[in-house]
C-alpha cells in the first residue's frame, strides 16, 4: 500500500511539474499574436500630433504601456518607464507607445506631476477615452494588457514584461529589437 501511495504521489509530482502554469500557458499563447494598434490615427508627442503611420515609419519596435485615469499606481508607473528608459542603453528604432484610458492628457499629467519627479515626456501617448485599445485586443487576458508589451514592425508581441525588471529581461529586451533591426537591414 504505501509503496502505491509513494508512486501516486510521485506520479501527480512529476505531472505537477511538467504541465505549465495558466500564466506560462497564456504568455506562449501570446507571444507573436497581433496587438491591435492601428485603430489609433493619431497620437500626441509633446505638443504636436503625429500619425499612427509616421510612428510606425520611424520606430520598428514599441514598448506599449496601457494606464488609466484614476489608478493610482499608473502615475508612478508613469514616471518610472520614463526614468528606467532614459537608464537603458537607447536603441535606434525603439521607443514607447503610452496608451492611456482618460478622456484627456491634461487630466492624467497633472496627477502625475503632484509626485514630484521631473520627467522629460519625449516618448508618445495615444489618449483612448472609450477603452478601445481593450475592446480590439480582447483574445489577450487582461493580465498581459496591464503589462507593457514589446512589439515589432508588424505589432506583434514579442516581449512582456518591463525590459529593466532583471537582467535576463534586459538582454531578451536587447537582443530582441537588436535581432530583429539586423534582419530588416537586409
Amino acid at each position: 500500500m504505501k509503496k502505491h501511495l509513494f508512486l501516486l504521489a510521485l506520479t501527480i509530482l512529476l505531472v505537477s511539474c511538467s504541465q505549465s502554469s495558466q500564466t506560462e500557458k497564456e504568455l506562449r499563447e501570446v507571444l507573436n499574436s497581433q496587438l491591435n494598434i492601428d485603430i489609433f490615427k493619431t497620437i500626441q508627442h509633446r505638443d504636436s500630433l503625429i500619425s499612427m503611420q509616421q510612428l510606425r515609419e520611424k520606430y520598428n519596435h514599441l514598448s506599449v504601456v496601457y494606464l488609466q485615469d484614476g489608478c493610482s499606481p499608473c502615475y508612478p508607473k508613469f514616471v518610472e518607464w520614463h526614468q528606467k528608459m532614459e537608464e537603458m542603453d537607447e536603441i535606434p528604432g525603439h521607443t514607447v507607445l503610452f496608451v492611456i484610458q482618460t478622456l484627456g492628457y491634461d487630466s492624467f499629467i497633472r496627477k502625475v506631476r503632484r509626485l514630484g519627479e521631473e520627467i522629460d515626456e519625449k516618448y508618445y501617448i495615444i489618449i483612448d477615452p472609450d477603452h478601445q485599445f481593450f475592446i480590439n485586443n480582447n483574445q489577450i487576458p487582461d493580465w498581459i494588457m496591464n503589462s507593457s508589451m514589446l512589439i515589432d514592425k508588424e505589432s506583434k508581441i514579442k516581449m512582456v514584461g518591463a525590459p529593466w525588471i532583471n537582467e535576463d529581461m534586459k538582454t531578451l529586451f536587447y537582443n530582441t529589437v537588436i535581432n530583429d533591426n539586423r534582419s530588416l537591414d537586409f
